[in-house]
């Protein structure tokens, strides 16, 4: 029982020798107690979803009241057994936080076990791709439901045609009366794909949450020289970068471009199946202005972004599958490789209200629905369980 074992956060961190740090974009270094913080977030967060009235701002408390609270819980039998185990492995979570600056360079990044691991990264520029400007939120698909259905069409918002295949699913913008603050999915199985060939044709596998175009994080299947073929937590920071004359890429003038940083020691295999996927930001937080997006998978690691500079009111929140291509003749020019196996979303809904509860994408008045094939076929297949299985076909 998690009584038993107790959570007591703050021994479990100040244990692990932290090395020496450069102080961050916010001109502050990560301690025990900001790691510590943001388990208690993520375990809160289990509570709220099986409780809510019994969770509510006990990630607030201090370690001593909050390890009471959650003992009280279990006491009185609140919690189901799922829920406690799933506490019990974010209790030794790895924390991973990481500053990304305005010019979407990652100024830090720091493990509550392992230090500074900045070097762990694999940083890349591209052109940014799925993303919905404010323009083409205004085209959207009148409250277009998800159906059951064996090949999606390409409808809604054709934003990134020119950048590759997708399915985009986006919520309309946070207001006064509804805020969409993240996503999350009992697991996620990522698909078998052949990563190093589609490489060779400039082409690459996603999925991912979004803050509305700005912030990105999920993931991707990804080889180079100095990281071997396999789907790894990638992190995109949306930027207007200003090219200055002999750039690499040879252009001058801002250009709008994504900077993804691929957590290179965090390594799967298609097929595999990620536990516990949930991303998600807080909104109106006094002490926290900055955008900071936490990710979670397999109730075990804890990513925190901090992207600095950008705030968090009016943001939607957005779910894509695609194949990207960076040297597609055309809009219509198929992919040169699809999915072996599908990729899985079981059971996804996207968080409202700083994650006091939930809706299916059904159930989101105004969503955004959009599709394209870019010259191939996507399948796909859901369930009365909320099981969507995608499978991308070349033509």
């Amino acid at each position: 029982m998690l009584k038993k074992t107790k959570i007591t956060l703050s021994i479990l961190l100040m244990a692990v020798s932290i090395p020496s740090l450069a102080v961050n974009a916010q001109g502050q270094e990560p301690s025990s107690n900001e790691f510590n913080q943001y388990i208690k977030d993520a375990i809160e967060q289990e509570i709220q979803l099986a409780a809510p009235a019994a969770a509510k701002g006990i990630s607030t408390l201090s370690n001593k009241d909050f390890d009471h609270s959650v003992d009280s819980l279990l006491e009185k039998g609140v919690l189901k057994q799922d829920t406690i185990q799933k506490i019990e492995k974010l209790q030794d979570a790895e924390v991973v936080i990481l500053n990304i600056d305005q010019a979407g360079d990652l100024v830090e990044a720091t493990s509550s076990k392992q230090g500074d691991i900045k070097d762990q990264f694999e940083k890349k520029v591209t052109d940014a791709t799925y993303v919905n400007s404010d323009d083409s939120l205004e085209n959207k698909n009148n409250g277009r439901r998800i159906t059951l259905q064996s090949s999606l069409p390409n409808r809604g918002s054709s934003a990134g045609k020119e950048t590759g295949a997708f399915h985009r699913l986006q919520t309309p913008a946070s207001n006064s009366s509804i805020v969409y603050n993240g996503v999350m999915a009992d697991s996620v199985v990522l698909p078998s794909y052949p990563i190093a060939n589609a490489y060779g044709k400039g082409e690459a596998a996603y999925l991912y949450t979004g803050v509305d175009g700005v912030a990105e994080v999920g993931f991707e299947g990804v080889v180079s020289q100095q990281t071997p073929a396999g789907w790894y937590p990638v992190f995109h920071a949306k930027v207007l970068h200003n090219v200055n004359e002999g750039d690499d890429n040879g252009y001058s003038q801002p250009r709008s471009t994504d900077t993804t940083y691929t957590y290179r020691s965090k390594k799967f295999d298609g097929g595999a199946t990620i536990n516990g996927y949930k991303v998600f930001y807080y909104a109106g937080k006094s002490d926290e202005p900055t955008l900071t997006i936490r990710e979670q998978i397999n109730y075990s690691n804890i990513y925190v972004v901090k992207f600095n500079g950008l705030g968090t009111t009016g943001r939607s929140v957005k779910r894509v599958t695609a194949i990207a291509m960076n040297n597609a003749g055309s809009p219509n020019t198929s992919f040169s490789y699809g999915f072996n196996s599908p990729a899985i979303w079981n059971n996804m809904r996207f968080l409202i209200n700083n994650s006091a509860g939930t809706k299916y994408p059904e159930n989101v008045t105004n969503l955004s629905d959009d599709v394209w094939n870019h010259g191939g076929r996507i399948d796909y297949v859901k369930d009365s369980n909320h099981v969507e299985k995608y499978t991308f076909y070349k033509q």
